[in-house]
This record gives C-alpha cells, sequence and structure tokens, in this order.
C-alpha cells in the first residue's frame, strides 16, 4: 500500500496544480482549506472546554484534556494547525492589492467623496481580511491548547522563515512585523486564557526528547544494517523490533518520531535522495518564478510552500506527522497553492497562468504516452479499492462490536484475503481463526484424523502465506514452528516438518531480536519441547536445552520486581510438564 499511497500524493499534487489555473480557483481552494482548519479547532476545543469530550459519537480515551479536533492524536492535529495557520497567515497578505501609483482624475477633483468611495470599495476586502486573521486566531488558540510542543516550535520555525522571507523583498517588509505582531497577539491572547497545561510540557520536554531520542538512534542503527534500499516503505514497525532498546521491551513502537530517520531506515539511501532531489527541485522552480514576481498575490502565497515545509520540518524531528496521510495530502495542497500562484500572472484586464499543458493526438505517440499514465491510475484505483474492501470485511470480523458467529466470522476473512491478498495481516487472523475451530473440534469425538490433518495443513498454509508477504514478523514465524510441530506423527515428521519448525523458531529470534521478554518465554518453552524429541545422547539435545536456558535467562534479565518472579513460576511449571525434576529446573534457570 506504500507504493499506492506515493502514487496518490503524486497525481493529487499534480492534479490540483493543473486545476488551480486562476485567482478565483486559488482562492477557493484556500477558503475550503481555512474552514477545515477552523472547524477542526472550535470542534475540539468545544469538546474538550465543554468536559463531553468526544470524538464524533465515540468516547475520547487518549490526550484527554489537549484540544485534539476529530484527530485520535494531538501532534497530528496540531500538524494540521500548523500547516493551515501559515496559509492563513500568508493569504491576508495575498488580499492585499497593488495600490495605483498615480491617483485618479476623480480623485483629485473631490479628495473626500473619492476616499469615501474607495473605503466603500474596500470594505469587503478589509471584512476578508479579519475574517481570515480571526480565523488564524482560532487555529493558533487550538494549537496552543493542543498542548503539543513539537508544533509550538514547529510554527515558530515556520513564521520566522515567512517573516525573513518578505523582509528580503523591497515592498513586503512590513509583512515580516505583520507576522511577529500576530504571533505575539495569539500567544498574549492565550496567555490570558490560561495555557498553563500547554505550557507545563515543556517542563518534560527533556525526559520525552531523550526517549523520542533513543527511538531515534535505534531507527539509525536499523538503517546502518539496510544502507542502500532500506527495509521497504511502510516496514518499520516490523523491523524496528529486533534493534528496540531493553528500556522499550514492553512498548510497541511503530514510528520512530522522527520522520526523518525512519524513512532513511525504510527507503535506504536511493530512496531519500531521490526525495531530496525532487524536492530541490521544487523548490528551485518555485524560488526562480518567486524572485520574479511583485503582484502581492503571488509574492505571498509563494512563501507558503516553504513556511509549512520549515514547520512541518522542525516539528518532524520529534514526531511523524509526515506518515499521516490527512497531513501529507494538505501540505500537498499548500504546495500546490503556491507552485500555481507564482504561475499565475495577474494584469488589469486579464490574468495567463504560465504552468504548461502538454496535447497530444491520441494517434500512435499519444497512446504511448498516455498507455502507463492510465494503467498507473487504474492500477492505484483497483489496489486502493480492494484494500479497502478487504478492510471492511476484516473489521467485521475481528472489529470490537463484530457480532458475527464462528463460520460468518471465519468467511469473512476469506473474503478480506480475495480482496486483498497481498495483506499479510488477513493471513495471519485466518490461521487464528482456523486454530479456534480446531480447538473447539479437538472436543468433538467424531473429528477423524483426516480432517485434523486437512485442517492444520490450512493452518500452516495460512501462516506460510502471512511469512511469504510479511517475513519481517517474528510472531508469524514463531506460530508457525509450533504448528509444524502439530505433524509430530507424520511420516516424515523428523526429516521435514522438525526440521522446518527449527528453521522458522531461528527467523523468529533473529527478527525478534533480544529485547522482548514475552516472545523469550515463548521460544524457551519451544527449545525446552525440542529437547524431549531426541535423545539425551543426540547433539541436538545439549544444544536445545542451551538455546532454552539462554532465552528464557533473557526473558528474567529484562524483566524486574514482581513481574519478573511471577513469570519465573510460569517457566518452572513450563519446564516441569517435560521434567519433573527440581535439579533439571535449577540447571536451566541457575541463579534466577
Amino acid at each position: 500500500m506504500s507504493m499506492v499511497r506515493m502514487t496518490v500524493y503524486g497525481l493529487f499534487f499534480i492534479g490540483l496544480a493543473q486545476m488551480l489555473t486562476s485567482t478565483r480557483r486559488i482562492r477557493t481552494a484556500i477558503l475550503c482549506i481555512l474552514l477545515l482548519g477552523s472547524f477542526e479547532a472550535l470542534y475540539g476545543m468545544i469538546q474538550t472546554f465543554s468536559g463531553n469530550e468526544h470524538i464524533w459519537w465515540v468516547k475520547k480515551l487518549f490526550y484527554r484534556g489537549d484540544v485534539t479536533g476529530t484527530y485520535v492524536n494531538r501532534n497530528h492535529f496540531a500538524g494540521l494547525m500548523e500547516i493551515i495557520i501559515m496559509l492563513a497567515t500568508l493569504y491576508v497578505g495575498a488580499l492585499t492589492e497593488r495600490r495605483k501609483k498615480t491617483p485618479s482624475p476623480f480623485a483629485r477633483r473631490s479628495p473626500l467623496r473619492a476616499k469615501l468611495a474607495r473605503l466603500l470599495k474596500g470594505e469587503a476586502g478589509f471584512n476578508k481580511r479579519v475574517l481570515v486573521l480571526f480565523a488564524a486566531v482560532v487555529m493558533g488558540l487550538g494549537l496552543l491548547f493542543s498542548a503539543s510542543r513539537g508544533a509550538m516550535l514547529g510554527a515558530a520555525g515556520g513564521l520566522l522563515c515567512m517573516g525573513l522571507l518578505f523582509m528580503f523583498r523591497k515592498g513586503h517588509r512590513k509583512k515580516g512585523l505583520i507576522v511577529l505582531f500576530l504571533f505575539l497577539l495569539t500567544s498574549a491572547y492565550a496567555l490570558r486564557m490560561g495555557v498553563e497545561q500547554p505550557l507545563e510540557r515543556f517542563r518534560t520536554f527533556d525526559a520525552s526528547f531523550e526517549v523520542r531520542a533513543r527511538y531515534a538512534q535505534k531507527a539509525y542503527e536499523l538503517f546502518e544494517d539496510f544502507k542502500l534500499t532500506g527495509v521497504g516503505v511502510g516496514n518499520f514497525r516490523y523491523a524496528y523490533p529486533k534493534y528496540q532498546a531493553p528500556e522499550d521491551t514492553r512498548t510497541f513502537i511503530d514510528h520512530a518520531h522522527n520522520d526523518y530517520v525512519q524513512f532513511l531506515a525504510e527507503a535506504g539511501i536511493i530512496g531519500f535522495s531521490i526525495l531530496c532531489l525532487g524536492l530541490l527541485y521544487y523548490l528551485f522552480q518555485i524560488g526562480r518564478l518567486w524572485g520574479r514576481r511583485h503582484d502581492p498575490f503571488a509574492v505571498t502565497l509563494g512563501v507558503a510552500p516553504l513556511a509549512v515545509m520549515t514547520a512541518l520540518g522542525i516539528h518532524s524531528y520529534s514526531d511523524f506527522n509526515l506518515h499521516y496521510m490527512t497531513n501529507v495530502l494538505m501540505i500537498l495542497a499548500v504546495m500546490a497553492i503556491g507552485y500555481s500562484a507564482v504561475h499565475l500572472e495577474r494584469h488589469t484586464a486579464y490574468e495567463k497562468s504560465l504552468l504548461r499543458f502538454h496535447v497530444f493526438p491520441l494517434r500512435k505517440r499519444g497512446i504511448i504516452l498516455l498507455a502507463p499514465l492510465l494503467l498507473v491510475i487504474l492500477w492505484t484505483f483497483v489496489r486502493a479499492g480492494g484494500h479497502f474492501m478487504g478492510e471492511s470485511f476484516f473489521e467485521a470480523a475481528t472489529g470490537k462490536n463484530s457480532k458475527s458467529g464462528m463460520e460468518d466470522s471465519l468467511e469473512q476473512v476469506k473474503q478480506s484475503i480475495a480482496w486483498d491478498p497481498g495483506e499479510a495481516r488477513y493471513r495471519w487472523n485466518l490461521s487464528v481463526q482456523l486454530r479456534e475451530d480446531r480447538a473447539i473440534n479437538l472436543k468433538n469425538m467424531d473429528w477423524s484424523d483426516q480432517e485434523r490433518k486437512s485442517l492444520q495443513t490450512d493452518i500452516i498454509k495460512a501462516l506460510e502465506d502471512a511469512v511469504g508477504l510479511n517475513p519481517l514478523k517474528e510472531e508469524y514465524h514463531l506460530r508457525l514452528a509450533w504448528e509444524y510441530t502439530y505433524l509430530w506423527n507424520e511420516a516424515d515428521s523428523r526429516k521435514q516438518w522438525m526440521h522446518a519448525a527449527d528453521l522458522s523458531m531461528e527467523r523468529a529470534a533473529y527478527f525478534a531480536g533480544t529485547n522482548n521478554p514475552y516472545l523469550h518465554v515463548m521460544m524457551g518453552d519451544y527449545w525446552v519441547m525440542r529437547s524431549k524429541t531426541v535423545y539425551p545422547g543426540n547433539p541436538l539435545w545439549e544444544t536445545a536445552l542451551a538455546k532454552a536456558r539462554w532465552h528464557y535467562l533473557r526473558n528474567l534479565s529484562l524483566e524486574t520486581g514482581a513481574v519478573r518472579e511471577k513469570i519465573r513460576d510460569q517457566i518452572v511449571k513450563n519446564i516441569w510438564v517435560h521434567y519433573p525434576d527440581q535439579e533439571f529446573v535449577n540447571r536451566i534457570l541457575g541463579e534466577y
């Protein structure tokens, strides 16, 4: 799905930029974005300060007391506010029309009447600027009350970038001061409203930054092992557990909280270089035209992409806004607006877009050029639609509100696989459903060996497919190893199935790393069981027990206090099932 998202991002930017060929269209796009941002901020503040904290009809479970709008994560909401605040601030300046160099004859004959007429004529424009400014203040308050420290720092950086760019343009230097004044005004108003909670979070900034720095450091270690191509965009959550720090053993980390390091680990040097070259080319194109423009509309909105990129660039150092699709699309929308604005030449009588359009006749050359694009669009549509349908069936089968029975649930999981055969989670859940079916049938006295073997084959097939689609998920390998052992009674089990089980368990240990205490117990249990399948004189017996001992002791070294005592008791029981001998238990666990 990562390739689909990248394709959608590219098509979205190109399509929107090509559509915004007039001032009216650009203003309409900006108005829609401002309405969205204002709604998110107002909705979030009403929900938070009314005490009725819900996201639509769902009770809010996380970040209670912080403004999140319709987002679950306050940092993602704050990222959206950053983007739209930058755009709103610049749009106020874009609404300023250029003054005529010479007054009209009417103005010379009757200065008072002319001034009054100009005032009335400009009243609509003035009111529009006031409304946009008010929307920016509302979103600024939403940003502050989100209590997102990275977003506050990012917004400050974006405003600073904005002001500096205006200082380099003659005739626009006052706008830099206005930007700073707006920032101070928003801050002062928020202080009077009371922002003790948001500012209180800065007192714990060092501790939080230390944790995120540790995530980033471990993510960089992941990159060092896959420097050239990375582990694949979207695969961070599966590859990271092997590198996870011991301090984070009870935390599932699906993002590095540093978009730069995470993308570097996922895409490698090649992917990261392609992204940087694309951004540099975009900035070169927009900067070259921005320097030539004098129209306030083009000059002001041309700053928006760089201001937004600066704000999110700072925020992304300690968060993962760029891995949230809604915010990425909003960034691309602002980039398209800025790109179209600097390509727009406005004159008194007409305006002209400098965006180039290529027209190809539908002959050989046109079909050759058009066919790949249509195929990409069709492929994206089919993959996205298939994934949507797959998720719908999967949620119906496994969601919290699911009321499906065993048979219906199993059928719905199979439907999700049919719609999206490339999703490993569906195969894993299919194996879960089949294992539940096996547990029920074990109580059935009429269940034949042939039916048992057929069901076991289906379970193994589902797990093998899951491993093939996502070999980085250690849990898939571990479960597959255990399922192979269910074929112990088969004639070729020693040569085929037990060897396959050992190999799967070794792979599970490789991808799991050394800092997951839960998996260490599961692996230790496996090797204790495996030692009972051979005679004590067999070299595998000593090898299996050595591996079991290592995994058990690794678990106990990671656990502390009462949890470790509880886990140790469970390990003793697991060993006792196979070796009911206290001396043997002491041999395995030693001083622990």
